[in-house]
């Protein structure tokens, strides 16, 4: 089945209902995931309400890295996590509201982070391991924002966290994302945003292989799993573990989130107010998905999507 889900071109043909986008038009779109017509092709096929208009400022390469990752992250911040979305923000004399992301040097990390800011969301404490020079761009120091290096184990991890928010932050911690969710990494942040005597936090996780339910997580604390295809479906698969407490009704709006993020990142793109992810083109087009998949397993990412151009497959028309 052909299902890459991240698709970046012009349009070629409409639905018969589709009525704010025309023929010609240069977009992004999320693909229906596991369903046919996707992107590793020259034509692909997308829900209208999951596609989105793009900038000529905006190349199609980089336009591929924004979909799949913005949706994943934003329904994870602000529909799993009921944070403030980007077009309503944090007033600037409002509260702290501490954020902690684990894996913030991955893709999804730097997306929610830039999400985050775009609500006005401080102090966003980034846990990573070396490639951080993109996520240093992304943060202000002066506002809070730290980077805190994971590979020195759990316990140090939680101590330079709390170090870094300082006591009263510390006392208000109450949201994680955990944009690896592998090897028990939601266990620390799980006790991070769970306070003795106090109100649980949330831990998100992407991840459905996982069952998370290990002693060590205080009982206060939510683990909630995004699973992204709710913004197609506007429901989760019926074996899908840690899903939302607010029940199936509270996720069908999923569908109508996922309508006005892609509306509103077609607009923050426009003003050049937002930007994808710093990427790898690999040659070959699809000839090269197997030399990127080599790339991944052995950890070469190095903080960049990569990239295929279905213009360079052999035999496909330029």
């Amino acid at each position: 089945m052909n299902s890459g889900d991240d698709i970046a071109g012009t349009i070629h043909a409409l639905g018969s209902t589709v009525s704010d986008f025309h023929v010609g038009q240069r977009v992004a779109a999320f693909h229906r995931m596991l369903a046919p017509h996707g992107a590793y092709a020259e034509y692909a096929v997308a829900p209208a309400h999951t596609v989105f208009h793009i900038p000529d400022s905006t190349s199609f390469e980089e336009a591929a890295t924004l979909p799949l990752i913005t949706l994943n992250a934003s329904v994870s911040l602000f529909r799993r996590q009921t944070l403030p979305p980007p077009w309503s923000p944090l007033l600037p004399n409002s509260t702290s509201l501490p954020l902690i992301i684990y894996g913030a040097s991955s893709s999804l990390g730097a997306f929610a982070i830039k999400l985050a800011l775009k609500s006005n969301i401080h102090p966003i404490i980034a846990i990573c391991g070396s490639s951080r020079a993109y996520i240093s761009t992304l943060l202000s120091p002066e506002k809070g924002d730290a980077i805190i290096d994971y590979c020195q184990g759990p316990e140090i991890m939680k101590r330079d966290v709390r170090a870094a928010l300082g006591e009263e932050n510390s006392k208000r911690a109450r949201h994680a994302l955990d944009a690896i969710s592998s090897k028990g990494s939601w266990v620390p942040l799980a006790q991070l945003v769970g306070q003795p005597g106090g109100d649980g936090g949330v831990v998100s996780v992407v991840s459905g292989a996982n069952r998370y339910n290990e002693p060590e997580i205080p009982s206060s604390v939510q683990i909630v799993y995004t699973y992204v295809g709710t913004a197609h479906e506007g429901a989760y698969k019926p074996k899908m573990p840690k899903q939302p407490a607010a029940g199936p009704e509270d996720v069908k709006a999923d569908i109508d989130f996922a309508f006005l993020m892609c509306r509103y990142l077609g607009r923050m793109l426009a003003r050049g107010e937002f930007e994808g992810h710093p990427v790898r083109v690999v040659p070959g087009g699809l000839g090269g998905v197997e030399e990127g998949l080599r790339a991944l397993k052995g950890g070469k990412a190095e903080g960049r999507k990569f990239v295929y151009r279905i213009g360079e497959v052999e035999g496909v028309a330029r």
